[in-house]
């Protein structure tokens, strides 16, 4: 009897719960809206943003980009130890617009010269003019056996390399 009484009383506890909350005030309760915001694809243009390109590079446009914009970016400050899996550097911009973004090409040699590995990295950044920002970017070495020879000397045994910075394109 005292089971039966109980589950009762359990039923009408959940049922009284149930029912409050349909009478409680809207504020009260959690009410979950979605709002579909369409996404312009029209971008609102800087003035004389339509004079210039968005992108230079060495192929559309190689007199500019090699006598005015490569001499004005510089990479330095390379830094990778043995135990880590990112490659980090400074970039400076002396170019008289805000950079965001650039495709390098990085050239990694053993010290003598050999070369160990080649390839393209894109880098999303927002370098204003006359600044200098830090990039991590992906390390090359995936098991961890290489560091740069500026780096910390590791104690356990890795080979050291050098690396080379080439730009490729820079995007305004």
């Amino acid at each position: 009897m005292k089971a039966y009484i109980t589950r009762i009383l359990t039923a009408a506890g959940i049922l009284s719960c149930i029912s409050a909350s349909f009478f409680l005030p809207a504020e009260a309760r959690k009410i979950r809206t979605r709002h579909s915001i369409p996404k312009s694809s029209a971008k609102p243009e800087a003035e004389g943003a339509h004079d210039r390109p968005s992108v230079i590079s060495m192929e559309s446009d190689s007199i500019d980009f090699c006598c005015r914009i490569v001499p004005a970016i510089r990479f330095y400050g390379f830094d990778k130890t043995v135990s880590s899996g990112v490659e980090s550097f400074f970039i400076s911009n002396g170019l008289e617009e805000a950079l965001s973004g650039m495709e390098i090409v990085i050239t990694y040699s053993d010290m003598k010269g050999r070369q160990l590995h080649r390839r393209a990295v894109s880098i999303d950044c927002a370098v204003p003019p006359g600044e200098t920002m830090r990039t991590d970017i992906k390390s090359w070495d995936t098991q961890k056996s290489f560091y740069f020879h500026k780096s910390v000397k590791p104690r356990r045994q890795a080979t050291p390399f050098d690396v080379h910075i080439d730009l490729r394109s820079v995007s305004f």
